[in-house]
C-alpha cells in the first residue's frame, strides 16, 4: 500500500519575519522598511509562503528566482509575489533599501477590490510577470502611503476608526500599484511578439502540469503546436529549452520537498509522481549532481 501523500511544507509570515525582528502587524498586515545587508536572509533555498508580498526598491538591487525565471530587481522596482509561488533569493547589493508589504490573502478580501472592480484586483491573481519596473515619480505616492500605514501599525493605541482607516489605505496602495501594472501591460501588449505570448502560455501551463507530464511532447499538444517548435520558441525567448524548464521545475519542486524534514525522500518520489525513490535518486542526481540525502545535508 502506498504511502500518504503529504502537502509541501510552506513558510508563515511569523516565521519569515521573525528573524528580521518584525513583530508589528495589523490583522494579517506587515509594513516595513530595511536594509537587508544589515539582517542575516534566513532562507537561501527554494520555498513557499502562505502569504502576498510587494518588494518595493528604493536603492540598490537584489536578484531572486520566482517560479522559473531569475529576476534581477533595481531601483524603483516593485516585485509581487503571490501565495505558494517558489522563490529562491540569490543575492543583494550592499546598498540595497527595501520596503517590504506582506499581507495575507483574507486582509485583501477584506478591501472588498474583489467585488468591487474586478479588474483592479485581477493582476494580483494572473500577472504573468510579478516584476514592476516604475520610475521614481511613479514610486514617490506609494512610499508615502507606506510611510502612512507603517507609523500607524506602529502605532500600540487604539484610535478610533484605526482598522477603518489602515485598511482604505490599503485599498489605495493596491489601486495605485494597479494602474501601473494596467500601464506596464498595455506597453508589453504593444512590444510583445506571438513567440513570447506562446512562451508565456506554456510557462503558466507548466506548473499545472509537471507532476503527470514531463515531456515537450505533452505540452506542445497542450498549446496545439509541435514539439520542435514549442522548443526552438522558447529556447529563442528565454535562452532556455522547454525540455530544460521542465526538468528544472521539477528540481525546484523537489527541492522545497526536501526541505520539509517530516517528508521522507520516498514521499518526496511519490508526492512528484516518480515510479519509486530509485529513479527520483537518479534524477535528482543527475541534474544536481549530488543525492537527495546529500542536499538534505547542505547548509
Amino acid at each position: 500500500m502506498p504511502k500518504e501523500i503529504l502537502p509541501v511544507q510552506t513558510h508563515t509570515m511569523e516565521q519569515l519575519l521573525a528573524p528580521l525582528g518584525i513583530t508589528s502587524q495589523h490583522k494579517g498586515l506587515y509594513v516595513t522598511s530595511f536594509n537587508p545587508s544589515d539582517v542575516e536572509v534566513p532562507i537561501l533555498y527554494p520555498f513557499r509562503s502562505d502569504h502576498f508580498s510587494f518588494t518595493l526598491v528604493h536603492e540598490g538591487d537584489f536578484s531572486i528566482n520566482v517560479g522559473l525565471l531569475e529576476y534581477n530587481v533595481k531601483k524603483d522596482n516593485i516585485l509581487l509575489i503571490a501565495p505558494n509561488t517558489v522563490r529562491q533569493f540569490l543575492n543583494v547589493s550592499p546598498d540595497c533599501r527595501l520596503t517590504s508589504v506582506i499581507f495575507t490573502s483574507a486582509y485583501l478580501s477584506a478591501t472588498s477590490i474583489h467585488t468591487k472592480n474586478v479588474e483592479a484586483f485581477d493582476f494580483l491573481s494572473s500577472q504573468v510577470s510579478p516584476l514592476l519596473v516604475t520610475g521614481e515619480k511613479s514610486m514617490a505616492p506609494l512610499t508615502a502611503i507606506l510611510n502612512i500605514i507603517e507609523s500607524k501599525i506602529d502605532i500600540c493605541d487604539e484610535l478610533a476608526f484605526r482598522d477603518e482607516v489602515l485598511l482604505n489605505l490599503f485599498t489605495g496602495f493596491i489601486y495605485e500599484v494597479s494602474a501601473l501594472y494596467k500601464k506596464q501591460e498595455k506597453l508589453e501588449g504593444i512590444k510583445g511578439t506571438r513567440k513570447e505570448e506562446l512562451t508565456f502560455r506554456f510557462l503558466k501551463t507548466l506548473p499545472q502540469h509537471f507532476k503527470t507530464e514531463r515531456s515537450v511532447q505533452a505540452y506542445a499538444a497542450m498549446l496545439n503546436i509541435t514539439p520542435k517548435y514549442l522548443s526552438q520558441t522558447v529556447k529563442e525567448v528565454t535562452g532556455k529549452t522547454a525540455g530544460e524548464f521542465i526538468d528544472e521545475i521539477v528540481i525546484m519542486e523537489a527541492k522545497v520537498a526536501l526541505n520539509d524534514p517530516a517528508l521522507t525522500i520516498a514521499q518526496v518520489a511519490a508526492y512528484l509522481n516518480f515510479a519509486d525513490q530509485f529513479f527520483f535518486s537518479k534524477f535528482f542526481k543527475k541534474q544536481c549532481g549530488i543525492s537527495p540525502s546529500k542536499y538534505r545535508q547542505t547548509p
